[in-house]
């Protein structure tokens, strides 16, 4: 039987028992044996089965190779020892019936009494030796052999189970998963009933329908109920099928509960709660609390009017002499102690620094400038895996596991299409029933992605750093032919698959008679027929076409299809193209293969998304799309940053001056200050970033993102605090403005250390967290406030020394910010309602932040001021009158008049000795 066909002729049977095909119906009779060819009938089989030659004679004796494969393939057949076991079928039949097997355990095996039961069935069919007695041969055709020899094939015969043997081995597989689904195995079983609606009949006729692609010939299976005989001598196969929680043998198990319902444990149901605690109808322990509340309440209440009658009757007494303060305790002494020492440190610290503002701000520029070079060794880390998942963890581990034995999971790029006020429309399949189509669901639609697939398998990409055109072959996931793969190996799931993307299978339509119906089929019918059997290779229509994708792997609905009610997948709302992509290691070549391919990925379906824009919806993402996400919102906040940095700048440089005419806003403004106080945020936070790139710690864009914001946060609010202090705070007599700045530095320092270095520790603490993410950003953040202080302790400081001298000597006048005038003219401008004499009163109270200076015969009020007489002036500006001499306390004024100049005093602006204004600061 080796040789092909030389000739066939059909001989049909008919209905029921068939005598002249199978006469015998004897225990040890054999009702057809060897392999008699291929299945005219069958076009497309996955299987390369041969039908089974005519022989309605004795069972055979099982021996040698024959007798070693039974044990392993039909065990339950081995009667013992190779001359009492007698068999129906061939070795090559045997090796076929193998073949089979282990097809059919690649989706049971996760349950080994339903694998087992299967097999059983198609061992008794195929190599029973009573096959006589079940089995009935209804329908043969001629072969001729090449060398001339007549056989006769079976192409259809009846196979006679016992109903309740048919039950058992159906319910012992009804709740076995499939892994690669998530469904039933049964799904892919029953055609196109699936699991929801599949019987034991319907079961069993899908494994013999000769369409479905696995099957060599027709077989219909007879189900006898339970106690009647079909006739003909014909005994219908039964015996005990294996339960789906027992197992095969001690060293094997039974099947999990996840596939088995039966191997659950059983569910204790909770106890009965004791009754209620009643009092009559009523909630004892409510109506218990309910009590103690208001007896609780009535004691509350009484005290307080008790207390209240007492208080009245002793209201006229007199009240006791408060007690003295306790004396601190070791905490607060320490505390004072302790904030004392950083006064004095931060006092000389502050005195030191605004006498070198230069030296200073240089040398923290200098420092900050020298660790923000470091930024041109920063990594940064977009991938999510890297950014959300501890390198320690679990997961991790699993994944890098996975990653080194298997390679990286495959990428995802998709298309979404949706069809937005499209009817959906009905359709009357004469084979398969009323449908419901939607509207996404129609033929110019499928046509439409039909061209988008041709489009992407067309497509090519250029790979910079390579320097060559990647195509969906280089990078394309291609489970069955990994090596070598073509466009067609590539792994693309989506509703055109069902027609292997071949738009003149689309468009076939036939003939299909149906009993009485007879009508048309299309892609409808089959279409229909595939969402319920994805795993099929010819559909039951007369289009005879397979479900199977073009790669050879299957389409399962819920990854084609989505917004689906129930499983009705032809009223889907989407239709959903999937191209699945080789993941490479980042330090691999080939990862820019992907990503180059990818890109070109999101232009084509950008330009099919505008083309079809009027008429469909189109939604799509490639696996790149987060980072480039990422990347792109980093891009567009940076004008935001910006101007969130200007407003700043702003608020800072107005809030912080104070203003006494339009004509001094740009002198009495802090624009300086503001600057100082931005540039101290950002040097903060590129030094931290770029010492901690240093140290080889990647960053990531959130950090760029909210870092900023957050040390802007933070450096503001010293920036206020420090400002505004010195602007409060009077110079003291005899007090320079180093001294003055470090005075003021000594009040608020402390506080501002203990702040920052409360933050720095709770982001420290924040560090310890194993989400590399979180510990990056709590690192990033703690390092940043650190230098942030530092800066503001030392280039802020600085910037405030030569701000306060800037200040001082563009001020108009001598006192501090406003002239003084000779006697003979009076600015009415500082006197108070012009009158003459009368005291001048600078920008404050008095020539310098407080102190008047006379221009006629009255005395000072607010303070130094300057008698007319031989008196020396109080305060800050000494002048002694009457011999010529210069002022003490740091205005020099020469009162001579042969002495006509400016004064050259330090600080403020000088004095000429008469009747004009000082102007400035000019020094002769």
């Amino acid at each position: 039987a080796a040789g092909g066909l030389a000739g066939w002729g059909s001989r049909p049977a008919g209905r029921g028992a068939a005598p002249t095909f199978t006469p015998i119906h004897r225990a040890g009779y054999c009702a057809f044996y060897g392999e008699c060819g291929r299945n005219p009938e069958v076009n497309i089989s996955l299987v390369s089965s041969k039908v089974p030659c005519l022989s309605n004679t004795p069972a055979r004796v099982a021996a040698g190779p024959l007798l070693a494969l039974l044990r392993t393939v039909c065990p339950e057949l081995v009667q013992g020892n190779a001359e009492t076991t007698r068999v129906c079928c061939s070795l090559a039949q045997l090796r076929a019936l193998q073949l089979s097997v282990a097809l059919s355990g690649t989706v049971l095996s996760r349950c080994p009494a339903c694998a087992r039961n299967f097999a059983n069935l198609y061992c008794n069919n195929i190599c029973s030796p009573d096959q006589s007695l079940f089995t009935n041969v209804t329908r043969i055709v001629n072969r001729t052999t090449v060398q001339g020899t007549p056989q006769l094939a079976v192409v259809e015969y009846q196979c006679f189970y016992r109903q309740y043997f048919a039950d058992d081995s159906f319910t012992s597989c009804r709740g076995v998963r499939l892994p690669a689904t998530g469904g039933y195995a049964i799904d892919t079983m029953c055609g196109r009933y699936g699991a929801r609606l599949c019987t034991t009949q319907r079961w069993l006729d899908f494994q013999g329908d000769k369409n479905n692609g696995l099957a060599p010939l027709q077989i219909d299976f007879q189900l006898v109920p339970n106690g009647t005989q079909p006739g003909d001598a014909i005994v219908p196969l039964g015996g005990t099928a294996w339960r789906c929680n027992q197992a095969l043998s001690a060293q094997e198990q039974p099947c999990s509960c996840q596939d088995c319902a039966e191997s659950c444990p059983p569910v204790i149901a909770p106890p009965t709660p004791q009754p209620h605690f009643l009092v009559g109808n009523a909630n004892g322990a409510l109506l218990l609390c309910g009590l103690l509340f208001g007896h609780f309440a009535l004691v509350f209440v009484v005290a307080l009017l008790c207390q209240y009658r007492r208080a009245k009757k002793k209201g006229t007494a007199p009240q006791p002499a408060p007690a003295p303060p306790p004396a601190a305790g070791r905490s607060a002494r320490l505390s004072d102690a302790s904030h004392r020492v950083l006064a004095r440190a931060f006092r000389r610290w502050g005195t030191l620094v605004a006498g070198h503002p230069v030296t200073v701000l240089a040398a923290a520029a200098v420092l900050a400038g020298g660790l923000s070079a470091g930024l041109v060794t920063l990594r940064l880390t977009t991938d999510p895996v890297e950014l959300w998942s501890a390198p320690g963890s679990r997961a991790r581990q699993e994944k890098a596991f996975y990653d080194q034995h298997f390679g990286p999971f495959f990428r995802t790029n998709q298309v979404i299409v949706t069809a937005p006020g499209r009817p959906s429309s009905g359709y009357e399949s004469v084979v398969l029933g009323a449908k419901n189509f939607s509207g996404v669901l129609s033929e110019d639609v499928l046509r439409a992605l039909l061209e988008l697939q041709e489009r992407l398998a067309a497509t090519t990409a250029w790979a910079p750093v390579a320097g060559r055109e990647v195509t969906l072959s280089d990078v394309c996931y291609a489970p069955l032919n990994p090596t070598q793969p073509g466009l067609a190996d590539c792994c693309v799931n989506s509703v055109t698959q069902y027609f292997q993307n071949n738009a003149t299978r689309l468009a076939m339509t036939a003939t299909q008679t149906d009993g009485k119906k007879t009508g048309t089929v299309d892609w409808h019918d089959h279409l229909i027929y595939c969402v319920n059997s994805p795993l099929s290779f010819k559909d039951i229509t007369a289009l005879e076409l397979s479900c199977m994708a073009e790669y050879g792997g299957p389409v399962f609905p819920y990854i084609a299809f989505g917004g689906y009610p129930g499983s009705e997948y032809t009223e889907a709302e989407a239709l959903i193209v999937t191209y699945s992509l080789n993941n490479f290691p980042r330090d691999d070549p080939r990862h820019e293969w992907v990503l180059s391919w990818e890109r070109r990925f999101l232009e084509v379906v950008g330009d099919f998304q505008r083309d079809h824009g009027p008429n469909l919806s189109v939604a799509f993402m490639a696996e790149r799309s987060l980072e480039d996400e990422i990347n792109r919102t980093t891009g567009e906040d940076i004008p935001v940053f910006a101007i969130s940095y200007l407003v700043v700048f702003a608020y800072i440089a107005l809030a912080l001056g104070e203003y006494t005419a339009w004509r001094r806003v740009l002198v009495e403004s802090k624009v300086t200050l503001a600057l100082g106080g931005i540039a101290v945020v950002l040097g903060a936070v590129f030094a931290s970033m770029g010492f901690l790139a240093l140290l080889g710690l990647p960053s990531s864009l959130v950090i760029l993102e909210v870092v900023p914001f957050l040390v802007l946060a933070v450096g503001a609010d010293n920036i206020f605090i420090f400002v505004q202090e010195y602007q409060q705070s009077q110079r003291e007599p005899g007090e320079t403005r180093e001294q003055h700045i470090g005075r003021v530095l000594a009040r608020v320092a402390p506080s501002m250390l203990l702040c920052s270095l409360s933050e720095v520790v709770c982001f420290f603490l924040g560090a310890l967290s194993s989400m590399p993410a979180v510990r990056t950003f709590a690192l990033t953040a703690a390092v940043a406030i650190a230098f942030d202080f530092l800066l503001q302790m030392s280039g802020f400081v600085a910037l405030l020394a030569l701000d306060a001298r800037r200040q001082e000597v563009r001020s108009v006048g001598t006192g501090g910010e406003h002239g003084v005038p000779l006697p003979g003219r009076v600015g009415t401008e500082w006197a108070p309602s012009g009158r003459v004499p009368g005291w001048a009163r600078g920008g404050q109270q008095g020539a310098q932040g407080g102190h008047g200076v006379p221009v006629g015969e009255r005395m000072p009020r607010m303070g130094g001021g300057v008698p007319v007489g031989m008196r020396v002036f109080r305060g800050w500006h000494g002048v002694t009158l009457g011999s010529p001499g210069w002022a003490w306390g740091g205005r020099g004024v020469p009162l001579c008049p042969r002495y006509l100049g400016w004064t050259q005093g330090g600080g403020g602006g000088g004095l000429k000795v008469d009747t004009e204004w000082a102007r400035g600061p000019q020094i002769p």
